[in-house]
């Protein structure tokens, strides 16, 4: 189309089939359940569908973008959270939006399906990135054939992303340090659990953490990171053994996920309350450890804003416009400002 067009808002399947590229008959197998159908082929139909029931405008291009979102599997509520807020967005019309979930921690898989990209007419990518040099040579592989990407949550250092979307890490793992100072008055042993060696953002985090908390709360003692890959059992064990060999704990930072496990090991040792937590990302479960005081602070990230960020990025890349991605805000949350305060 040339010109902008009004798309009818019944949608008839040979619309449907327009917008989604794929063929009449894979929507009917879609909308009237007859066969299977690939689940990403079936998101692309709904997703379509959607779109044209919604009257949405489909500018200068005769079908959408196809953008492709890479997310680590088994990595909690936030996580699944920002899926379906990019699937929500795929819903307007002038994209096409495929979450794939791969393997946690595996930069090789995340690499291998990067690659794969190019032969499957996707437009663009947006991936939580995982350091490694394996990642960013798929990255820049992509960009030779045009399909630029975007880093999300976790930036990629040197690597040709067009942009990151997602929180100054540094400045949220400061905040976290200047949280656990004034909470933990007197002297004893602080500790950050981390995911691992791969994300960025955890680096970041732990980085402003420590700055803070030698600078200006000398009487805390910082003990070497541990780990708990982001897995609840992983953070349950690291945890319990941590505690019993270091009794002057008094507060831990959780940079990344599996605060369920973290929680667990406090009860389990019976610490919850005189061992201080801060974690992110308010999900049902944080806010729940905060109301019953498991947790005292949440340092959250808006992820249907990441999302529309992300979207939005995307497709200005593409259509050749430009513009700068905005900072996500870290906000911090309490058991006391709870009420109003949305997951997204």
């Amino acid at each position: 189309m040339d010109k902008e067009t009004q798309i009818p808002k019944k949608a008839r399947i040979a619309d449907i089939a327009r917008l989604a590229d794929v063929g009449t008959a894979t929507v009917d197998r879609v909308l009237n359940g007859r066969a299977r159908v690939r689940a990403a082929t079936r998101q692309r139909v709904v997703q379509a569908k959607t779109a044209i029931e919604n009257g949405t405008n489909v500018v200068t291009r005769n079908k959408p973008w196809r953008l492709k979102v890479f997310l680590p599997g088994k990595a909690g509520p936030s996580t699944e959270y920002l899926a379906q807020c990019f699937q929500e967005f795929g819903a307007r019309g002038n994209a096409i939006i495929e979450c794939v979930f791969t393997t946690k921690m595996e930069p090789a898989s995340l690499a291998r399906k990067l690659r794969a990209c190019e032969g499957q007419r996707i437009d663009a990518v947006a991936l939580q990135a995982l350091e490694d040099q394996r990642v960013r040579d798929a990255v820049d592989h992509l960009k030779m054939r045009k399909i630029p990407c975007l880093s999300l949550i976790s930036s990629l250092a040197n690597s040709s992303v067009l942009g990151f979307v997602g929180t100054d890490s540094r400045a949220a793992g400061r905040t976290a340090g200047l949280l656990i100072g004034r909470l933990c008055q007197s002297s004893g042993l602080v500790v950050i659990i981390s995911g691992g060696q791969f994300y960025r953002s955890h680096e970041n985090r732990e980085m402003g953490f420590r700055a803070v908390v030698r600078k200006e709360f000398p009487h805390l003692d910082l003990a070497d990171t541990i780990s708990g890959q982001d897995d609840i059992e992983g953070n349950y064990n690291v945890i319990c053994k941590f505690i019993e060999e270091h009794p002057n704990l008094v507060g831990i930072y959780s940079v990344g996920g599996g605060n369920e496990g973290i929680v667990r090991a406090l009860h389990h040792k019976n610490v919850a309350r005189e061992v201080k937590l801060i974690g992110h990302n308010l999900t049902a479960k944080t806010q729940a450890y905060l109301l019953e005081g498991s947790m005292d602070y949440v340092l959250h990230q808006n992820m249907r804003l990441a999302a529309e960020l992300a979207v939005e990025a995307m497709i200005s890349a593409l259509e050749q416009r430009t513009g700068n991605i905005p900072i996500l805000p870290v906000e911090i949350i309490t058991r006391e400002n709870i009420l109003g305060t949305t997951f997204g």
